[in-house]
């Protein structure tokens, strides 16, 4: 084959667009819904993810060119809570099949995810945190941020109004890698540099 012909198609995925190069979904909070649901995801925002199904909003909460520090705060109560950093509130439509994906990723390729899905009523706030999976398992928390009696603050509820998977609130974390199991291991250090 001679250089042109090559070059060309060399240069052919150029002009096809960016349709063939890895594409990331980011959730679009709802604009103009008059009486939302609020959502709180805290801890490892950075592979979070929301899907709200019958509309086409869903992807992962963090765009940030710099993740690890990005935290958006709408005023959401805070219920006695000191969040300083990591976590993400938004809107959501109410009355909708409503999935919160928390994903921790650990050393040696090590992670641990639990989805937790329920559906959203307007005018109610919700949060949702993932434990580190550190210990060999992570676990899922699903709240409800409820008034006081005295109507004076806020406190957290569990909220029983959910379903987790793939099998509860805790799970096990695993290795994308199995030989990082053996904890011996050593991996080429142009595969997996600073382990």
């Amino acid at each position: 084959m001679s250089i042109r012909p090559m070059r060309c198609l060399l240069i052919l995925p150029l002009f096809a667009g960016c349709q063939y190069f890895p594409q990331t979904h980011y959730f679009t909070a709802p604009e103009n819904e008059p009486n939302p649901a609020w959502v709180r995801i805290v801890n490892f925002t950075q592979h979070a993810d929301l899907y709200q199904y019958g509309v086409r909003s869903g992807g992962v909460v963090r765009s940030g060119p710099l993740p690890f520090i990005h935290t958006q705060d709408q005023g959401m109560p805070k219920a006695g809570q000191e969040l300083t950093s990591d976590y993400y509130e938004t809107r959501v439509r109410p009355g909708i099949d409503t999935h919160v994906g928390m994903f921790w990723e650990g050393p040696r390729t090590q992670s641990c995810f639990v989805t937790v899905e329920f559906v959203p009523q307007a005018g109610h706030y919700y949060q949702f945190s993932l434990t580190s999976g550190s210990s060999g398992t992570c676990t899922a928390s699903a709240s409800l941020i409820e008034r006081d009696k005295d109507g004076t603050g806020w406190h957290l509820t569990p909220n029983p109004q959910v379903k987790y998977s793939p099998v509860g609130p805790t799970a096990k974390t695993h290795y994308t890698n199995s030989r990082f199991e053996d904890s011996n291991y050593q991996p080429p250090p142009d595969l997996y540099p600073g382990i």
